[in-house]
């Protein structure tokens, strides 16, 4: 996993500009953020990128969740003190290389920070073909190993049945 890469969504901002997911933030907020999470987990995967939705919250501090049980997807909840947007900034200033930052959302004034930072802005239609792409990837390399694999066995069958 390269840790040199990172994503950062405005998950909230990408849940309120995605049809799907904004029908699911009255009374289902938690589902509403797994699903997208779940959306993104493909590129995650196929890129190797440390991925985090930044999510606001009521909490006295910055809060962390791993979801799936590895330190590179994570939830982060912004501190009462400080609002999404506010964390992502931070993250995107304090990174060593800014350049290998993408910041998803749909907020004007935090995808100019994010430029004006160096890091990469994206809108959640971006986001979303990026995670499709991914997920496609992820499905052809699971059909080309899965092949290969039936090759091997195969060959291993036949060796077995000519003793």
């Amino acid at each position: 996993m390269s840790e040199n890469r990172y994503l950062l969504i405005d998950a909230y901002n990408v849940i309120h500009a995605t049809g799907s997911l904004r029908k699911l933030m009255s009374g289902q907020l938690d589902l509403a953020r797994d699903q997208l999470a779940e959306m993104v987990r493909s590129i995650h995967d196929a890129e190797a990128i440390r991925v985090a939705l930044i999510l606001d919250s009521r909490k006295e501090s910055l809060e962390v969740e791993h979801p799936y049980e590895v330190r590179s997807f994570e939830y982060l909840y912004a501190p009462a003190a400080l609002t999404a947007d506010g964390v992502i900034e931070r993250i995107v200033k304090r990174v060593r290389d800014p350049s290998s930052v993408s910041v998803v959302s749909n907020d004007n004034m935090v995808r100019e920070a994010t430029r004006a930072s160096g890091a990469m802005a994206l809108r959640p239609e971006e986001l979303f073909s990026w995670a499709q792409a991914c997920e496609e990837r992820l499905q052809q390399d699971t059909r080309r190993h899965n092949k290969k694999n039936q090759q091997v066995f195969r060959n291993g069958l036949d060796i077995n049945l000519q003793l």
